[in-house]
């Protein structure tokens, strides 16, 4: 097939590149560089928008070259992410499938880029709806839509958005039609190649200025096994509304287990100040017949840590 992935650059998007071009012909749109405010900028709690520090920017700036290795001349380049319709340069073939995983990832910072926000996750879905009417979209919105909630949440709770991300993405789904659509509610994902909030960068962040390590006691999935969800979604595409997460909770003490140093840490609530439960993702898994990748928080964790040692070392080497 002839796949559009949007925000082919940023972490879900460039681990999608590479494991779908093997069997199809890519087209990658992106704006992300260096420059970009979710690169520059970090929320610091009380402390507000300030500027990221060092630890920050060299675990960013590893990622994103991660990012472009594993990526490089495995896509075609669409050279411009505009979020006119009339500046929008259109593949050279039809396409077969869009991917649309192009807009503000993080959400705590919606509440300072709001116009941002409304266009990389409204207007870029409205734009590929106009060009693009009859092409099938993978539209990946976020758990955010839910707001807060205890215990396991199926697709046929009610949307109650508690962010300024979350209200977009909402409103975001309503521009998909479910006949010919699919639209995922990814819980956290986290893995190497995330810029903004890894794992092993917060420890390591925290030790050096003596505090103590927060962990968000929430569901998780690792982007190994979203990869091979999506790849099985696109093999045999069902319409419909998904959550996709591991049904795995992070946990403080298996990541004291897992990482060579000793610290200490808290448990901390989500981005909207309150505490998040798990999606239910037995539709997806029912659906599309997957089978968990991981048995357990720990496996998944320990797999990542292997990776990002790995490649860690290399790339700062």
């Amino acid at each position: 097939m002839n796949i559009l992935i949007t925000g082919s650059s940023g972490f879900v998007g460039a681990h999608l590149v590479r494991a779908l071009s093997d069997n199809h012909t890519i087209y990658g749109l992106d704006k992300y560089n260096t420059e970009y405010i979710g690169f520059k900028k970090i929320h610091r709690g009380k402390q507000g928008l300030q500027d990221i520090n060092e630890i920050e920017e060299d675990h960013r700036i590893v990622a994103w070259r991660h990012r472009q290795e594993i990526t490089e001349d495995r896509y075609i380049q669409i050279p411009d992410w505009a979020f006119s319709f009339e500046s929008f340069e259109s593949p050279d073939k039809p396409l077969d499938l869009i991917i649309n995983c192009g807009s503000l990832s993080e959400a705590i910072l919606s509440q300072y880029y709001k116009e941002f926000t409304f266009n990389s996750i409204m207007k870029g879905l409205q734009n590929l709806k106009k060009r693009f009417p009859n092409v099938p979209i993978m539209h990946f919105s976020s758990s955010m839509v839910y707001g807060t909630w205890t215990g396991a949440i199926t697709e046929k709770a009610p949307i109650n958005p508690e962010s300024y991300y979350g209200e977009c993405k909402a409103n975001s789904e309503f521009l998909c039609d479910l006949k010919q659509d699919i639209i995922l509610r990814p819980i956290h994902v986290f893995g190497w190649g995330d810029g903004k909030f890894p794992i092993w960068m917060n420890i390591e962040r925290q030790i050096k200025a003596n505090k103590p390590v927060s962990v968000e006691a929430a569901d998780c999935i690792y982007i190994k096994e979203m990869v091979a969800i999506v790849e099985k979604i696109v093999d045999n595409w069902v319409p419909g509304t998904y959550n996709i997460s591991s049904g795995f909770v992070r946990d403080g003490k298996i990541l004291q287990k897992i990482y060579p140093k000793n610290f200490e840490y808290i448990n901390k609530l989500g981005p909207t100040g309150k505490a998040r439960g798990s999606l239910d993702s037995t539709k997806l898994r029912e659906t599309f017949d997957l089978s968990p990748m991981y048995t357990s928080y720990e496996q998944m964790i320990e797999d990542y840590y292997s990776i990002y040692e790995s490649h860690w070392t290399t790339c700062t080497s």
